[in-house]
């Protein structure tokens, strides 16, 4: 069986604390599943380290880990600048994401 990872914004504070709890509903969160072969392609961006790097967090395999709101514009820049040079359709799935968790003034939260 193929391993999935998350990448998920909760639609509302309510969410966001059920989040917390790992008792979310499907209906309460906007999210991305990456196959292993998407993952791979998103993380061969670098777009993980260079997060990571600025916003002094840990995204990783094996992880869940969360981009609070304050830095998430950050992690939209580095997005944003990786695809003027490779225009990855991960890439651009995770900019929107993270246009949503703005849009919503949540939180990203990968599980992986």
């Amino acid at each position: 069986m193929e391993r999935e990872r998350f990448i998920r914004v909760p639609k509302d504070e309510r969410a966001m604390k059920d989040y917390d709890y790992g008792v979310q509903k499907k209906e309460q969160m906007e999210e991305i599943i990456l196959s292993e072969v998407q993952y791979e392609a998103l993380d061969n961006t670098g777009v993980f380290d260079e997060i990571n790097e600025k916003c002094g967090i840990i995204i990783d395999d094996y992880e869940e880990e969360v981009l609070e709101l304050d830095k998430i514009p950050t992690a939209l820049e580095v997005v944003n600048q990786l695809i003027s040079n490779n225009k990855n359709e991960e890439l651009i799935k995770l900019k929107r994401i993270l246009e949503l968790a703005i849009r919503y003034k949540t939180i990203v939260g990968f599980d992986f």
